[in-house]
């Protein structure tokens, strides 16, 4: 197939498709016990199979998909779609039973997850779109920080750690005046734009959404990488410059893991790769047809070799090994279980 024409399709891949204060007296140690307590109250604890607000599904169609990762650290293996969230944990997957919304720029965070999207089944949400919303209870209360009603973010990303987030505005708003890449480092109580010097001219979605993928280092705030048609690009100061990498394959899907950059990229084929700015490594992963590319990918914080992937067409593999061994544990929309 024609270079051009495959472009064409990895665009429309993209588009189904981040003053000085008083010293406080120093409080007193704890007991042991008491510090033991403490440290399991501060741990968020979601319990998938003893919670009713999770349903248990082995018959599950997940389509769909706008994001993937790991809220929460706990190991837990969330997949946001059209219809809701579906979790996936120890082989097995679960749905929600209400919150069933469309969730749109997923991106999971260290004490939960942030979402957009619009009102779904069994939703508390009465105004659409549903703005920028945060979770840190696996999806039973949302909270809305910010354009409730007005926007609704296609294209973000979220630093895991640092919370960071950067969003791709695509229409102008009593708050966000222009159109382009912002970000906030306070959930939203103030908000920046971005410039974007030094980025690719980008095509658009018809709802107004550039072909880019957003990934933000975990922890450095200010480092935001772009994942474009014409390879990757990195901002060291909030967005407001970019360079190029040596990375410049399409990039169709991405997430950062500590100085590691995890993407799905197309070079002449579907590939999976681990990229540390200079140097990549291509990862063993189960055959795909030709056009099935790889559009979402995560990794377990707890476990680097614990590596997750969704593709445009609806299959999911995982891998607890570094990508020695995958599993399918979703085929073409139906959920397996792992055994």
């Amino acid at each position: 197939m024609k270079k051009a024409v495959w472009l064409s399709a990895l665009a429309g891949v993209f588009v189904l498709a981040a003053c000085q204060t008083e010293e406080e007296p120093e409080a007193p140690a704890a007991e042991p016990e008491e510090a033991e307590e403490q440290n399991e109250e501060a741990e968020q604890v979601i319990d998938l199979a003893n919670d009713d607000f999770y349903v248990e599904n082995s018959e599950l169609e997940v389509t769909h998909i706008h994001g993937l990762g790991y809220a929460g650290n706990e190991g837990i293996v969330y997949v946001a779609t059209h219809h809701g969230l579906a979790l996936f944990e120890d082989g097995t997957w679960y749905e929600t039973g209400e919150e069933r919304n469309d969730y749109m720029g997923f991106s999971p965070v260290e004490d939960g997850f942030y979402t957009s999207g619009h009102p779904g089944e069994a939703s508390s949400f009465e105004v659409d779109p549903i703005g920028l919303v945060k979770s840190e209870d696996g999806g039973q209360t949302l909270e809305v920080l910010d354009l409730l009603g007005e926007t609704d973010f296609h294209v973000k990303g979220t630093g895991y750690f640092s919370n960071a987030i950067y969003v791709y505005n695509p229409k102008e708003t009593d708050r966000l005046e222009e159109t382009g890449l912002y970000y906030t480092l306070d959930d939203a109580e103030s908000w920046e734009k971005s410039e974007g010097d030094g980025l690719p001219e980008a095509s658009y979605d018809a709802g107004g959404y550039p072909n880019f993928v957003i990934a933000v280092h975990p922890t450095e705030e200010s480092r935001v990488s772009v994942g474009t048609t014409e390879g990757l690009f990195v901002s060291e100061d909030y967005g407001q410059t970019f360079e190029e990498t040596e990375l410049k394959t399409p990039v169709l899907a991405g997430a950062y893991v500590e100085e590691d950059f995890y993407a799905g990229i197309w070079a002449g084929e579907i590939q999976l790769i681990r990229f540390d700015g200079e140097e990549t490594v291509v990862l063993d992963v189960p055959d795909l047809h030709e056009q099935d590319f790889i559009q979402y990918v995560a990794v377990n914080p707890e476990d680097t070799e614990e590596i997750v992937y969704t593709t445009f067409f609806g299959n999911g593999f995982i891998t607890h090994d570094g990508g020695d061994n995958w599993t399918h544990i979703l085929d073409e929309g139906n959920v397996v279980s792992e055994e």
